[in-house]
């Protein structure tokens, strides 16, 4: 080999190892991800992320075993290697090159599966509600805080603009003093079954759905309500649906340290399933007034009072259809990378579950209950 020849081969061998060099270290640099839950929810979280193209999905934990496989199918289909397939989430997180985790099991396990994750010391994406008791809420964000862990609770709206900008201008006096919400869940492609209709499993509907709803009041109303009442009916299901306890339909008024008040109509017997005029009775908002103007959050609209002669106008700056699944993913991977404190804290898992937990007392028990009492 002549000299020439010779320079130009080691340069040629130099610069295919500085590529491999940096190949080895961009997948390095990956997020590598197990799912814990792949049914409905962990599916949709799952399509998602593959989708967002956030990292590697390594490892997948369903005790369905068609659950797994599906998720395994979604995965290689995004063109990433074959998961492994742990049907038990304390030996998925055994896993030395799992470095976060994804989870969206039932209510119920939820305390038990976010403790085990920050033991293990891995990153976490858990859905909502964050738990299904105070004492369980209380262990989680003690734990959390004592970690070097990213724990972000699955509140995607706080990822999303048509929520984060009107907040901003809620928190600068754009609404006036916030006199009363308005919360509405009208169901009409219910009821579910299995263990959604087990509210010691699923919290109830209080809990399970609502606490949605009741993080963006507390978030807007920048506290947590003082006292709760309100009523409900269940049992309406039991003909098709026999072990169902959950409620079918409560409302309730709740009273915020600011002194707004919140009304909560929460139903599950919305007719027009079938039928062509289903949006006339299928409905969700969460809704703001103050005595300047009234927000509506799934809109962005603001709507001024007609005695400030102001126009109304939308409240953010999104425009067309916002997938906040996928936002609140994305903020996920960008604060494990970051190390930055996540949209969604547990601080935030822990007041909406309260909040929650207040308005289911007070239908259970049909009188006014206080967050004093349901603290202890």
């Amino acid at each position: 080999m002549s000299n020439v020849n010779r320079r130009a081969f080691l340069a040629s061998a130099a610069v295919a190892t500085a590529a491999a060099s940096r190949l080895r270290a961009a997948e390095g640099d990956r997020l590598r991800v197990a799912w814990i839950g792949v049914g409905n929810r962990g599916t949709a979280l799952l399509r998602n992320f593959l989708d967002a193209k956030l990292g590697d999905v390594v490892a997948v934990c369903d005790i369905k075993e068609e659950h797994a496989k599906r998720a395994a199918t979604l995965i290689t289909g995004a063109g990433q290697k074959e998961p492994k397939l742990i049907p038990e989430w304390k030996k998925i997180l055994e896993e030395k090159d799992v470095q976060a985790v994804v989870s969206a099991l039932p209510c119920d396990l939820h305390a038990a599966c976010y403790l085990d994750v920050i033991a293990a010391g891995k990153d976490l994406y858990g859905e909502k509600p964050m738990c299904l008791t105070p004492e369980d809420c209380d262990r989680v964000v003690k734990a959390a805080n004592a970690s070097k862990q990213i724990v972000q609770i699955g509140f995607q709206r706080r990822a999303d603009p048509r929520f984060i900008e009107p907040m901003k201008l809620i928190h600068a006096g754009e609404l006036g003093d916030l006199v009363e919400g308005r919360i509405m869940w009208s169901n009409s492609w219910g009821p579910l079954g299995d263990w959604f209709g087990k509210k010691a499993r699923s919290g109830d509907w209080m809990v399970e759905q609502a606490c949605h709803n009741w993080d963006v009041i507390n978030w807007a109303c920048r506290g947590l309500p003082v006292r709760a009442m309100g009523l409900g009916r269940n049992g309406l299901y039991k003909a098709f649906q026999p072990d169902r306890d959950v409620h079918d339909y409560y409302s309730a008024i709740v009273e915020y340290e600011n002194g707004a008040i919140v009304n909560i109509l929460h139903s599950w017997v919305a007719p027009g399933q079938n039928g062509k005029f289903t949006k006339e009775f299928n409905d969700e908002y969460t809704r703001l007034n103050g005595v300047k103007a009234g927000i509506d959050f799934n809109s962005g609209v603001i709507a001024y009072r007609k005695e400030l002669n102001v126009p109304d106008k939308v409240a953010h700056s999104a425009t067309g259809p916002v997938n906040n699944t996928r936002l609140g993913l994305e903020a996920f991977a960008a604060s494990v990378k970051t190390r930055k404190t996540p949209v969604a804290t547990v601080e935030h898992g822990r007041d909406a579950v309260l909040a929650c937990l207040l308005v289911r007392e007070a239908v259970y028990q049909k009188r006014p209950v206080t967050m004093k009492e349901l603290k202890g």
